[in-house]
């Protein structure tokens, strides 16, 4: 008797700045459009995948975003990524949090 596999497809990308894959719903997307970069799954343009804050600054310090993007980028772009970036990672923590505190 053989046992069908029930595992379901899921979706993984590679972070920019450790290169590990994982599942895209543990990660943020970076996009650039029209010279904007945007926080969002949707975007339209270039995307860029990170897990954490961390892999942001590495991914800055390396030019990962250059390289993904396929494009040069201001520093005023970058600093401006750098808030979003912050701002969504934080998002996610709270969101955990408040997940984990229901649970118990």
């Amino acid at each position: 008797m053989t046992t069908s596999d029930t595992r379901t497809a899921v979706p993984e990308r590679t972070c920019i700045g450790c290169r590990r894959h994982r599942p895209q719903s543990e990660m943020i997307r970076c996009a650039l459009s029209a010279h904007v970069a945007t926080v969002s799954r949707t975007a339209a343009g270039r995307g860029a995948w990170l897990c954490s804050y961390e892999c942001f600054r590495t991914a800055e310090r390396k030019k990962a975003f250059e390289r993904a993007w396929k494009a040069s980028i201001s520093a005023a772009i970058v600093r401006d990524l750098d808030e979003k970036v912050r701002f969504a990672f934080e998002g996610v923590i709270i969101n955990m949090e408040q997940f984990s505190s229901t649970k118990g």
